[in-house]
């Protein structure tokens, strides 16, 4: 029996841990907790901004998505609000994949996507968005951030704590992300067609 308290004590101990030191939480600036990561990029904010808008260019960059195909480009540019497109985690297109929709655009400044079809994962929360912000600093640079939210809805128990748990992945993901962008913005090999804002 006291080994059965004993485990029970440790599983205890680790959630409390787990959630206490999670990237997933309050963040001043923020009224919803939230992943949040950010890096500066000796560029001024427009360039970033079309080079992340083109889907494309995901190759490049992400250290967890080997490409993204644009899915309604007959009726919305890609990039754009309105946009839909399918991130593949595998060059075969089977495993992991789901689905964005870019729901808010302010040109140089902020680009909102839902998150929606997830397919593959170990631990699936729905109700998700992300958002990239773009920052001029006063020195001509751009403060680019990457963030993961529940948008529009309250999280239950459950899923506050798949999220609290996948957050170290996700933070992991965001900091290598950032870290290519600056490295290839920086060096100016973009690899990107001008962008047709909206």
């Amino acid at each position: 029996m006291k080994m059965i308290y004993r485990i029970l004590a440790f599983i205890i101990l680790a959630l409390v841990l787990m959630i206490a030191f999670s990237p997933y939480g309050k963040k001043d600036g923020f009224a919803y907790p939230l992943v949040y990561h950010e890096t500066i990029i000796g560029a001024p904010s427009d360039s970033v901004f079309a080079f992340l808008g083109r889907s494309s260019n995901a190759r490049f960059w992400s250290s967890y998505v080997d490409h993204i195909t644009p899915l309604n480009t007959g009726n919305i540019t890609d990039g754009t609000r309105g946009a839909e497109r399918r991130c593949f985690k595998n060059k075969n297109e089977e495993g992991i994949i789901w689905d964005e929709r870019i729901t808010v655009v302010e040109k140089n400044s902020r680009r909102q996507l839902t998150i929606f079809n997830m397919q593959g994962f170990p631990l699936i929360a729905e109700g998700l968005a992300t958002e990239q912000t773009y920052t001029n600093t006063k020195d001509g640079k751009t403060r680019l951030a990457f963030t993961l939210f529940f948008l529009g809805k309250e999280p239950s128990w459950i899923e506050k704590l798949k999220t609290y748990y996948a957050a170290y992945f996700v933070k992991n993901i965001y900091e290598r992300n950032l870290e290519n962008i600056k490295t290839i913005i920086e060096s100016g090999n973009c690899h990107s067609a001008p962008y047709p804002h909206e």
